[in-house]
């Protein structure tokens, strides 16, 4: 028996060997978590290298981190740069500079300048793709002017202003009014051969952030904006979000207005064939848009809304400005940056593949793609009236 006890503690001390352990551990402490990352074009010497600017907080100046109750914001959060031909090169120049690891898997944010992103970002992408600790759920902007001036602000509402600047995303994404567009989006709508990526464009002064819409990618480089009202759109056609509210004109009138805000959102592709079409073009694609939603406020009516051929006479009026405003973005993201940011490819390729798709280059052939778009709105709420 005590032979047998000695063979099993050999095999125990054995198997416990071959276990790895936590032999690469590293403290919190012994960590600098990076929780912004900006990127821009920088000339040194005549030459074009990128500056990486990241924010690195300090938790012993966050408010209630210590029995002090911390500093203000503007001690709150550290910033540092560092240069390099390659985005690896400019994060090995700013280790250099810290006490500490960078860590970056806490990273919510990344900022590329306007003049970067029109360069092309295939360059700066291919580290963050390689990279595992990169989160593919992090917000990824164009920054109008400087990206690095997104991680200078020093909002009032936050010590830290990429946890401000990461909710008021996340809000906006809540309230439909800014696009759901992350890094892991960016990377398939960049792999995919069929639909073009856009990323959300902001603009950063000393104490705000602006959200100005989105700028829109023709494979790796950006080629134009959209503004807010534009963006909703687009948000409608491709994503099937409701947007934001939409002030609209009364025709005939000076200075009235119908401010309408769309609660449920539902779109539908359908592609129509016409073989007596000119040329090989004989396929079109529309758009069907139903939205319903509530009425904030009609500067023009006076009184409450007591007929339904009034109700009727407004849901008309909407309909067509919302028509005239997709009709626009659809001729800008066609004409201008043919750039299939609608993700109509996808549908056209998974219907008609070998009637049209296999015998045309959709990267060439989307500027001129027939696209006609149908609202249908529906007033739900008129609002309180005496």
């Amino acid at each position: 028996m005590g032979k047998q006890w000695k063979l099993l503690l050999c095999l125990l001390i054995l198997a416990t060997s071959l276990l790895s352990g936590c032999w690469d551990n590293r403290e919190l402490e012994e960590r600098n978590a990076v929780l912004g990352i900006a990127l821009d074009l920088v000339e040194i010497d005549g030459e074009e290298q990128y500056k990486m600017t990241v924010q690195i907080p300090i938790p012993i100046k966050i408010a209630g981190s210590s029995g002090e109750g911390g500093g203000g914001n503007e001690n709150a959060v550290k910033i540092v740069s560092g240069i390099g031909r390659t985005v690896m090169e400019a994060s090995r120049s700013l280790q250099l500079r810290l006490n500490q690891q960078l860590f970056v898997g806490h990273t919510r944010i990344l900022a590329v300048s306007e003049k970067l992103a029109r360069r092309g970002l295939s360059d700066i992408m291919d580290s963050f793709r390689r990279d595992p600790m990169i989160r593919r759920l992090m917000w990824t902007v164009v920054v109008k002017g400087r990206a690095a001036t997104l991680l200078e602000i020093r909002p009032q509402l936050s010590q830290i202003p990429v946890i401000f600047q990461m909710e008021q995303i996340e809000n906006g994404i809540r309230m439909g009014t800014i696009p759901d567009q992350s890094l892991g989006e960016y990377f398939n709508d960049s792999a995919s051969k069929v639909a073009q990526p856009f990323l959300n464009y902001v603009e950063a002064s000393q104490n705000e952030l602006k959200w100005r819409g989105v700028a829109v990618f023709r494979e790796d480089r950006m080629v134009g904006t959209l503004t807010p009202v534009e963006t909703w759109t687009l948000m409608r056609l491709r994503n099937k979000r409701r947007g934001g509210m939409e002030v609209v004109p009364i025709p005939g009138t000076e200075n009235e207005f119908i401010t309408f805000r769309p609660k449920f959102m539902e779109t539908k592709i359908t592609f129509q064939k016409n073989d007596n079409a000119p040329g090989d073009t004989n396929i079109t694609a529309t758009f069907h848009c139903e939205v319903k939603g509530d009425l904030l406020e009609s500067t023009g009516q006076k009184g409450g809304l007591t007929h339904s051929r009034e109700i009727t006479e407004l849901e008309g009026i909407i309909k067509q400005e919302m028509e005239r405003r997709a009709h626009e973005v659809v001729g800008k993201v066609q004409k201008e940056f043919n750039s299939d940011v609608l993700r109509l490819g996808l549908k056209l390729r998974a219907q008609h593949y070998h009637d049209y798709w296999k015998h045309h280059d959709w990267n060439e052939d989307f500027k001129d793609f027939p696209i006609r778009i149908v609202y249908t709105i529906k007033l739900q709420r008129l609002g309180m009236a005496m």
